[in-house]
């Protein structure tokens, strides 16, 4: 099957998902990603066609790349020139999306929704408008990376009348950051909170449980990593003797540290899709604590991989952390839980083959 993938990212979890996913689909097919100028070649297989364009995920960039008409048409020729049996973009809001309408019945086109509904605090009215008019008028179905997501999308089509199938294709895993691996990194007492740091994320519950942690594992370190405002934390973080914090993007080498260092993974989320921290976690046998919201609990077991926790609890989270950090034997356990899952469930082999019977499916009805 000839494949041709869009993502907008040059970096991050997109382009991340977007690399691993072509270069298991590339066995047996022929893939092609269409990503920015500036995108990490690196993370693509060689086996991957890679076309890097001027594309981009701002305003901006549309106006002035369509303004470009060039650009634009190079777009559209790129995406010709492969002859593809379906088209498959990863996220339905991006406005580069708009100027796929003219191939709209020549080639099948589907969308990988990472989040059925968007994040607090990043609703914008230009993606809204992208993604409503994508659902409507673009593409034919739709991949979702839970069964809660699946319900959320269905109810957000619904609303436009509009009745498409969608999909339930689990997240893959995160194994390739294992190659950055040290020997020399040693584990710490630490709870590491990893990724963009945004207000749906829920840094503050995280932080108000840190006194409760500290007065049962007195060394208890947490560990902040990722981009974005800290400044509505730092009361907070002022009463918190025992903080690291490294408040930048972190690139792919760095990624292994943290997670080799840190003996839980938190991920104390008010609002959430699914996430790809999940499968790191995994594939470097961390245990995580989650918080029981969108399909985040779909791929942790409760006890076994992790433990979940009411959303907004900080003494449930304290004492999840603190269960975990207090026990080593059960800790190991339930990392050793964490990797084999990762390896039976989450393997981008198992996810590749998935997408192609969608991929089946679509085609199949054209």
């Amino acid at each position: 099957m000839k494949v041709v993938i869009i993502v907008i990212d040059k970096h991050g979890a997109i382009l991340q998902y977007t690399s691993q996913l072509s270069s298991a689909l590339s066995r047996g097919n022929q893939v092609t990603v269409i990503a920015p100028i500036g995108a990490e070649k690196e993370l693509f297989n060689n086996s991957v066609n890679l076309t890097l364009l001027p594309v981009g995920d701002t305003k901006k960039n549309f106006i002035i790349n369509t303004l470009l008409i060039n650009r634009a048409l190079n777009f559209l020729k790129a995406i010709q020139k492969e002859k593809p049996d379906i088209i498959h973009l990863q996220q339905p809001h991006h406005l580069w999306n708009l100027l796929l309408f003219p191939l709209r019945k020549k080639y099948p086109i589907l969308a990988t929704v990472h989040d059925a509904e968007p994040h607090i605090g990043f609703e914008r009215l230009h993606k809204i408008i992208a993604r409503n008019w994508n659902f409507k008028y673009l593409s034919r179905a739709f991949i979702v990376h839970g069964q809660v997501e699946k319900d959320r999308l269905e109810k957000s089509l619904g609303s436009l009348g509009i009745k498409k199938k969608c999909y339930v294709v689990s997240h893959g895993d995160y194994s390739f950051f294992t190659k950055y691996s040290k020997t020399d990194i040693q584990e710490i007492n630490a709870v590491l909170f990893f990724g963009q740091i945004t207000q749906y994320k829920g840094l503050e519950y995280l932080l108000k449980a840190s006194p409760l942690i500290s007065k049962k594992i007195p060394d208890a370190k947490i560990i902040i990593a990722g981009k974005g405002d800290l400044r509505k934390y730092a009361n907070l973080m002022e009463t918190i003797d025992n903080i690291e914090i490294h408040n930048r993007y972190i690139p792919n080498e760095e990624v292994a540290m943290f997670f080799q260092r840190a003996k839980v993974v938190v991920l104390p989320y008010v609002h959430a899709s699914q996430s790809g921290i999940i499968p790191i976690a995994y594939a470097f046998k961390k245990p995580v604590v989650v918080t029981n919201v969108g399909s985040i609990p779909e791929v942790v077991e409760d006890g076994k991989t992790g433990f979940i926790v009411p959303l907004r609890d900080s003494e449930s989270l304290a004492e999840a952390i603190i269960k975990l950090l207090s026990n080593d034997e059960l800790r190991k356990e339930m990392g050793k839980n964490a990797y084999i899952k990762m390896k039976r469930e989450l393997s981008w082999d198992k996810i590749a083959e998935k997408t192609l019977v969608v991929y089946g499916e679509i085609v199949a009805k054209t």
